[in-house]
């Protein structure tokens, strides 16, 4: 009877329904000499679980990534440009600090303070994208951006002892942001 229950439970609420929903906000795109600077926040990108397991010294990392698009209209849309990048925070309890990698900055930044470090996670600043053609600008573009987090990976299996983890689950749905012509 419990393992009806149990299944019931799991139909009625897949895991999908469990996982954190969030959201790209703020978007600020800037073009210059062929090259967008792109900034923006990711607004409920940290769980309960998340931020325990950021208290323990897990490193975490959130996956940014950015594609310029421009439309046809006959055929699917042409990827011009595309953009990868990471933020990984690590808290160091004997140090007692945070220590957050921002991948559009190439560098790192280290405060005492989790909230101020939850804020670097979230806000990419000033990310530059370049086409690898050339676009034109008569022509309608746009940009797509989504987040996500980079799964947990554990050695030896384990994952398979520790499912739960599945849970810990964030992403995005795409963000567009049309570019004037």
């Amino acid at each position: 009877m419990t393992g009806g229950l149990v299944l019931l439970f799991i139909l009625a609420f897949p895991l999908i329904a469990f996982s954190q929903k969030g959201s790209i906000r703020d978007v600020q795109i800037r073009g210059a000499n062929g090259s967008w600077k792109v900034s923006f926040s990711v607004e409920n990108c940290f769980t309960e679980k998340m931020e325990e397991a950021i208290q323990t010294g897990i490193p975490t990392t959130f996956i940014f990534y950015l594609q310029l698009f421009q439309v046809r209209s006959w055929w699917k849309d042409r990827m011009a440009a595309s953009l990868k990048l990471q933020h990984t925070i690590q808290y160091s309890p004997i140090r007692g600090e945070y220590q957050v990698s921002l991948g559009e900055k190439e560098s790192a930044k280290v405060t005492q303070n989790f909230e101020e470090a939850k804020r670097w996670m979230a806000r990419v600043e000033g990310a530059e994208i370049k086409p690898s053609s050339d676009v034109r600008p008569d022509i309608l573009s746009y940009l797509r951006i989504k987040a996500e987090l980079d799964p947990v990976k554990l050695p030896l299996h384990l994952e398979n002892l520790f499912f739960f983890l599945s849970l810990w689950d964030f992403q995005t749905d795409w963000h567009i942001e049309t570019l004037s012509p």
